[in-house]
């Protein structure tokens, strides 16, 4: 079975709080907290809030709180099924088949003795009624499959991130234990998410080092999983310990329902990350954790691929990335890549990158008759900005605003600009200033969320944006000294 998670389509409406608990009297929050405005309610199948309760202040602070439990535990609320699944009709069990690279038949690397330390535990939750043995490779394979989107996802990065599941050995291969968990029908069915956890922590299941990724045989949610909402940079980050769980009902069990609600255990998404939604999920598709969680909710495609679907972090800026960028987000603040569960590895080898300026036709508002401007995209590294050996484009004696453009004949999907400034010393020089502009189908407009513009000559002046999809792109230069010019453009995504 491919690993498909397709968008949610559920209409999205907002209710008034009537049935929702005030919470907590108002306390100090606590640090890493996100203190803010009560959560947003949705209605739809399986998005049952009965038991939770909206939080301003505290730990839960713009999240829910589980009603009912011995100790504190938050969640951004149930996750609505996503389009082709129904809570109300239990998935069949995968077919058999054999392994292959994308769903192993087998965890691709497991650590120690498969049950020390800190791990993600696989239960199926279930009544008086058992399936277990009709499920149990089904579950199997959903675990291993949820451990590919991790390390697919870290791959793009250039590490490498697995899973730490309670394993055994099966027939050689190392797998994800799954335990047959069995409580009262009553608490299995309950309109309530806490009767359940309740029940499976008298069965055991709570120790501080785990997080219990649960296939519930009910037909109440499509998946819930509690989130910590907590940003701190640091071991003690909340989303680091245990107990804590992701629940999948029988309508949702699929390896991209799991990723997500695991996610959520792990960390993803907070409400401060650069594309977060406020409610744990982002809004750049395509992403494990992306979909319309509110009315007000705008969703953007910055990477166009549906494959991305199955991966986590859309451009890796949000809440997933193995080696971040001194000074971004993830640098600075929490980042699930560093989530103790995982086991790290790598660096493996980079993704290549591709000069996407090389398949591009260039343009100018001006060339001086000696120069060319397909100097910007031959793929030729000048060795200083006073190269006299390769082509380059200039505007002399033309000043003021002049501007080169790469054009292609399909969009491209672009977040990176590598510019090298001509400098002659003479008629040519830096500009004063510089941007970027991209063609949105009508006109060209600034590239979003640009790092800067930084002025150096003999060296590649780098800016980074958000991702914009376009067939457009120009550098525009506003003169200083003398005239303006470029030897060299880089492109990538």
């Amino acid at each position: 079975m491919p690993l498909s998670l397709p968008r949610r389509r559920w209409p999205v409406i907002v209710v008034t709080l009537l049935a929702l608990s005030t919470g907590a009297p108002a306390s100090a929050v606590p640090a890493g907290a996100q203190d803010g405005a009560a959560p947003t309610v949705q209605a739809g199948p399986g998005l049952v809030y009965s038991g939770l309760s909206a939080e301003r202040t505290g730990a839960c602070a713009g999240m829910f709180r589980v009603i009912g439990l011995s100790s504190t535990m938050c969640t951004h609320g149930p996750d609505p099924a996503p389009a082709g699944l129904s809570v109300t009709r239990s998935v069949a069990p995968l077919p058999a088949r054999t392994a292959t690279a994308a769903a192993p038949l087998a965890l691709p690397v497991c650590e120690g003795d498969g049950t020390s330390g800190r791990r993600v535990e696989v239960l199926y939750v279930r009544g008086s009624t058992s399936r277990y043995s009709q499920y149990l490779e089904t579950f199997r394979q959903l675990a291993e499959q949820v451990d590919v989107i991790f390390n697919e996802s870290a791959k793009a990065t250039g590490g490498e991130r697995h899973v730490r599941y309670v394993t055994e050995t099966v027939g050689g291969a190392c797998r994800p234990v799954v335990r047959d968990v069995q409580i009262p029908d009553a608490a299995l069915n309950a309109n309530d998410w806490a009767p359940l956890l309740n029940a499976v922590k008298a069965a055991g299941y709570a120790r501080t080092d785990r997080k219990y990724l649960q296939f519930v045989d009910a037909n109440i949610y499509c998946g819930i999983g509690g989130f910590a909402g907590d940003t701190r940079k640091s071991d003690a980050n909340r989303s680091n310990t245990g107990p804590e769980y992701a629940r999948a009902d029988n309508g949702c069990w699929t390896a991209g329902v799991a990723a997500h609600e695991l996610g959520h255990t792990l960390g993803a998404v907070n409400n401060n990350a650069p594309n977060a939604s406020g409610a744990a999920h982002c809004v750049d598709e395509y992403d494990v954790m992306c979909y319309k969680d509110g009315p007000n909710v705008v969703l953007r495609y910055s990477c166009p691929s549906q494959a991305l679907d199955q991966r986590l972090d859309c451009n890796h800026d949000d809440y997933y990335h193995t080696d971040p960028p001194a000074g971004s987000y993830l640098a600075t603040y929490y980042n699930v890549a560093d989530n103790l569960f995982l086991i790290k590895g790598g660096p493996t080898n980079p993704p290549p990158v591709t000069n996407l300026a090389l398949s591009a036709t260039a343009s100018a508002s001006y060339t001086s008759a000696w120069e060319s401007v397909l100097a910007i995209n031959d793929g030729i590294d000048p060795p200083s900005s006073n190269d006299t050996v390769n082509r380059r484009w200039g505007t002399w004696p033309n000043t003021g605003q002049q501007w080169a453009q790469l054009t292609w004949s399909a969009a491209q999907s672009v977040r990176v600009a590598d510019v090298y400034f001509f400098d002659d010393n003479g008629g040519v020089r830096l500009p004063a200033s510089w941007s970027l502009q991209y063609w949105n189908g009508t006109a060209y407009v600034a590239v979003p969320g640009a790092s800067g513009f930084p002025l150096a000559a003999n060296q590649y002046n780098r800016v980074t944006f958000t991702t914009v999809s376009t067939t457009r792109l120009r550098a525009v230069l506003n003169s200083g000294a003398g005239s303006v010019g470029l030897l060299e453009v880089k492109v990538t995504s």
